[in-house]
């Protein structure tokens, strides 16, 4: 059987362990033109609504008939979020854009890309699209908001009336970009260093087999 030296063993380890390195580095490099080559920016624009019942005199005079009215209105946001989604709201929307943005974004598309989402106890809704053009989305926004208010009486006899908020605008637009090359380094490094472990082990175990 054949005696080896620590000097022996030392040299393919050192060399598995460059290899490594170089193999988890070239992992990094190809994981970072991979997520290059996938990034894609998305842009969104938001818009608050209120929708609520106007309280007269009448309503006024009773605190309990005020409250019930409030809470009634409070309670129905979840079916108006719905509603706000609805690809009917979307057609009324349309109305209120260019015909160059008609052309780009049917019913069905412009229905997909909203999202309406109110939070507890509250009477406001907030609405907002997402596009991959920042220019768009506060415009559909814009009109997404303009159809809920002239739609939201027909499709829900006795809703409470619908108060736009501030217009949404291009400074208040928020961008996310996928995927995150950061994360895709970390991942090819990991995958990289992996690879060269493997194939470092089984190289030196076939070169001792062999010897």
């Amino acid at each position: 059987m054949k005696e080896y030296s620590v000097k022996d063993l030392k040299a393919p380890f050192i060399k598995a362990f460059i290899f490594t390195v170089i193999m988890a580095i070239l992992g990094g490099v190809a994981m970072i033109g991979v997520a290059k080559h996938k990034k894609h920016t998305t842009y969104t624009a938001e818009r608050y609504v209120l929708i609520s019942h106007k309280m007269n005199s009448e309503n006024n005079s009773s605190t309990g008939n005020t409250n019930s009215v409030t809470n009634d209105d409070i309670n129905m946001m979840t079916t108006y979020e719905e509603i706000a989604q609805n690809e009917e709201i979307s057609q009324a929307a349309r109305k209120h854009l260019s015909k160059q943005l008609r052309k780009e974004y049917t019913a069905a598309e412009l229905s997909d890309n909203v999202k309406a989402k109110t939070r507890p106890q509250s009477l406001v809704m907030s609405l907002s699209v997402t596009t991959d053009n920042p220019k768009d989305a506060v415009k559909l926004v814009n009109a997404v908001a303009e159809g809920l208010k002239e739609k939201l009486p027909e499709i829900q006899p006795g809703a409470g009336s619908v108060k736009l908020m501030a217009k949404a605008s291009k400074d208040d637009v928020s961008s996310v970009t996928t995927p995150h090359t950061k994360k895709y380094a970390v991942v090819g490094l990991a995958l990289g260093g992996l690879l060269g472990m493997i194939i470092s082990f089984v190289a030196i175990t076939w070169k001792k087999i062999i010897d």
